[in-house]
């Protein structure tokens, strides 16, 4: 067991999360740590970078073009992360401002707004050609939290009594939105780095193409999970994903000029243990978050070269 094998598995024993995996690959020697990096998870937001793939596969194939303006509807609009759900019907933002905005403050609208012209299942086709076997797309943003909440799902409720007390919507657990099976997204942490390493290598569509990933992923904004302790201005192009019970991470770590690591960490806690109190709820999240900034600077002092 390596020195930083052993660091991870004691920050996982000591994060409150039910379950945690682990999936790292240091892409220029090759070095790789899986820890439970075959078990599936629900993807959450983290589904965005196979969007963002699949994007800028048919990009290439011309089917639309990164300044052509998409109307926004209120069909499209979604409860959630971002912003879009708020801006008025008729809105027109580019392609290339929907993809941003998808990825570096994980907006919800803007990301279904991106799925239905792409397709789901090309998606999920895409993903198989590229031998990721354990990468599955099944839903839309939508169809998550339909799923979840029923009724409660339509973006329309936000707007409502804004200054009345409301209570939180029950949350189905055993739909599909929790699967771990592909009739959800869902994706091993291994599955996960493996795609991230074929971008940084520019092994998917063009290197032009995955450099443009890059550049987006770079630019995040949520910035709370792997990176939180990292020293400041330390680059990082990853995603994270978060649903009731579900906190994601994943992207490529730039430890230096010359050491890169992909890396995907994927967590279930249990969110019935701190129904109701909301102390102890921001107790364990903030301990599970605590646990993947620490698996992030382990990473990157162990790549440091």
């Amino acid at each position: 067991m390596s020195i930083l094998t052993k660091q991870l598995t004691e920050i996982i024993a000591a994060s409150g999360a039910t379950s945690m995996g682990v999936a790292l690959h240091h892409i220029e020697s090759g070095e790789e740590i899986h820890l439970d990096a075959g078990e599936s998870f629900p993807m959450a937001s983290v589904l965005k970078i196979p969007v963002l793939v699949e994007a800028l596969r048919q990009l290439r194939e011309g089917r639309f073009a990164l300044d052509d303006r998409w109307p926004l509807t209120s069909a499209e609009k979604n409860i959630g992360s971002g912003i879009l759900t708020y801006m008025q019907d008729g809105v027109t933002p580019t392609v290339r401002d929907l993809l941003t905005l998808m990825i570096i403050i994980s907006d919800n609208t803007a990301t279904d707004m991106v799925m239905h012209r792409l397709g789901v299942e090309r998606i999920n086709q895409t993903m198989h050609e590229l031998g990721l076997a354990d990468i599955h797309m099944a839903l839309t943003i939508r169809g998550i939290f339909d799923d979840m909440l029923g009724e409660a799902s339509d973006p329309a409720r936000l707007f409502v009594d804004l200054d009345k007390p409301k209570t939180a919507p029950p949350t189905r657990r055993d739909g599909r939105a929790f699967s771990s099976g592909p009739d959800n997204n869902v994706s091993t942490p291994r599955d996960m780095t493996r795609l991230l390493a074929m971008i940084f290598r520019g092994e998917i569509i063009d290197r032009a193409a995955c450099d443009g990933m890059l550049h987006i992923l770079l630019q995040q904004q949520l910035n709370a999970r792997l990176p939180l302790f990292l020293p400041y201005g330390v680059p990082f192009a990853h995603k994270t994903g978060t649903l009731a019970g579900i906190r994601n991470d994943a992207g490529v770590l730039y430890c230096s000029a010359d050491s890169h690591v992909a890396v995907t960490v994927f967590a279930r806690w249990d969110t019935e243990a701190v129904k109701d109190d909301k102390v102890a709820e921001w107790e364990r999240i903030s301990a599970i978050d605590a646990a993947f900034g620490h698996i992030g600077r382990a990473v990157y002092d162990y790549f440091q070269m």
